[in-house]
């Protein structure tokens, strides 16, 4: 038996560290749009032009062929493999990056993708960053790069969706396998205090909690032949948790260069967007 479960094991690990591509492409996919949108409002580019260097680079980002081989199972690539898909998708616009400018983009890239992946306080919340990011970029784009964003998105809730939980906790190891080591300092996460002055991440406790999972400190006693009983003890995170109030979606995954008014209002037009085109058949 001991043996059995070694090997079941095992494999299962082997299976999740080749399911790690997608979601580690497309969530600093995600991270980049995010950085370049703001970076060219900041120029003050022409909206015309801005427009199309962010659906050039969303069109090859999401290519069909390209998100066929991303999703066939594979060994994570190397932080400096990864980089160099990010360098071509990157210049695949009228746009051109410097190769200092193309360090410090990625340096933010992965930075904002290692924070939203350790904040997630459940694995099932890595499909929820991956999808917020695909809404997201969404809003951005027209015309028929919808639909390859939105076949992207099919291909992940398909792919990820049967998933047991201890799968997607060996599912985010290896995601941040690349990252884990990584500590560069951005201003705007030290200013808002999500990272610390070494580079490290802040994890907050306190927030909602995941689904059927109950407030630190309650204890459930089972009464034979009676009602069950529910006590509370007081824990410092007692009060700052709250209960899940059933809302599907993890609010993690959204533009963290926003202010946080701003990224839950961009947050909820994303959500209705892609809401709407599921209603309507558009997408």
């Amino acid at each position: 038996l001991a043996s059995w479960t070694s090997r079941t094991r095992f494999e299962t690990t082997l299976r999740m560290s080749l399911l790690g591509m997608p979601l580690t492409v497309i969530n600093l996919g995600g991270e980049m749009m995010y950085i370049l949108e703001q970076r060219l409002i900041a120029q003050k580019i022409p909206p015309e032009k801005a427009c199309k260097v962010i659906t050039d680079i969303v069109r090859t980002m999401f290519n069909a062929k390209f998100v066929k081989e991303l999703f066939k199972p594979q060994e994570l690539y190397s932080s400096a493999s990864t980089r160099q898909i990010f360098d071509r998708i990157a210049h695949s616009s009228i746009m051109r990056l410097s190769e200092s400018s193309m360090d410090k983009l990625y340096d933010l890239m992965t930075t904002g993708f290692k924070y939203q992946m350790i904040s997630c306080k459940t694995g099932y919340e890595i499909i929820d960053v991956t999808l917020n990011h695909l809404d997201s970029i969404r809003c951005m784009v027209a015309g028929d790069v919808i639909e390859l964003v939105d076949d992207c998105s099919r291909k992940v809730q398909q792919l990820y969706s049967s998933l047991s939980a201890g799968s997607f906790a060996l599912l985010r190891q290896t995601v941040l396998r690349n990252v884990q080591d990584r500590k560069v300092k951005v201003s705007p996460f030290l200013l808002d205090g999500i990272q610390n002055t070494d580079g490290s991440m802040v994890v907050v406790p306190s927030g909602m909690l995941p689904p059927e999972f109950q407030i630190p400190g309650q204890v459930r006693f089972i009464v034979e032949g009676g009602e069950d009983q529910l006590v509370h003890y007081p824990l410092p995170l007692s009060g700052v948790c709250e209960s899940f109030n059933g809302v599907a979606r993890s609010i993690l995954g959204f533009n963290l260069y926003l202010k946080s008014h701003s990224r839950e209002k961009a947050a909820e037009g994303a959500r209705v967007a892609a809401a709407s085109s599921k209603v309507d058949g558009s997408g």
